[in-house]
């Protein structure tokens, strides 16, 4: 999976950083196997293969930790979105390609929807505040540049639907939430099944004439 850019880091740094990250998939993995209550600081000490007193440098609790998983989840998540976006060539195909990069990436990595909506008030469009800034600037970003092209779709007359830029962007993004609530409650569910059925809900959002 696509991730999040690299800063250059020391050595000292880096390797930080890989223990760090050694912890989170191990924390993420059992999260969504179990649930955060159920997971101890030993078994997520366990699974990363690193002793508990290790753990303890890198991270003050398991609260901290899932709050760090919750939040590299969203930072890849919007980072990845942001980069499907820019590489789709006009207002109709990025916003089809938003839309379809919400399937596409909870699809594939289905554990990640659990901290998607644990990053999200109830499927609003803003994350928690006491998520890591990173993953707030990474929303924020991406938000701003999807109403942008809204925008850009409204003024070049390929959308038609009558309302404002960021209230499309909000309903559009709204979309595949709604999608991904019902996938959860029904067993057997393909979920890429059900992009055509969202992209003509957004099509008809937007009033799209391509």
């Amino acid at each position: 999976m696509a991730g999040l850019p690299k800063m250059k880091l020391s050595r000292r740094e880096r390797e930080l950083e890989f223990r760090k990250n050694l912890v989170l998939d191990a924390a993420e993995e059992l999260f969504a196997e179990s649930s955060f209550a159920d997971a101890s600081v030993e078994d997520i000490a366990h699974r990363a293969e690193i002793s508990v007193g290790t753990l303890y440098n890198l991270f003050r609790s398991k609260e901290e930790i899932y709050r760090a998983v919750v939040s590299r989840s969203a930072q890849i998540f919007f980072h990845n979105i942001e980069e499907r976006v820019e590489q789709a060539r006009g207002p109709y195909e990025q916003v089809h390609a938003a839309v379809s990069y919400f399937f596409e990436h909870f699809s594939r990595y289905s554990r990640h929807f659990r901290h998607y909506v644990s990053a999200t008030n109830g499927f609003q469009w803003e994350l928690k505040s006491q998520l890591e800034q990173e993953a707030l600037a990474a929303q924020q970003r991406f938000f701003r540049r999807f109403v942008d092209v809204c925008q850009r779709g409204i003024d070049e007359g390929v959308f038609k639907g009558g309302i404002p830029a960021e209230l499309m962007a909000v309903t559009v993004l709204g979309i595949p939430h709604s999608f991904l609530v019902v996938w959860l409650e029904q067993e057997g569910v393909d979920l890429m099944s059900l992009v055509p059925a969202a992209l003509a809900i957004t099509d008809r959002v937007t009033g799209a004439n391509p």
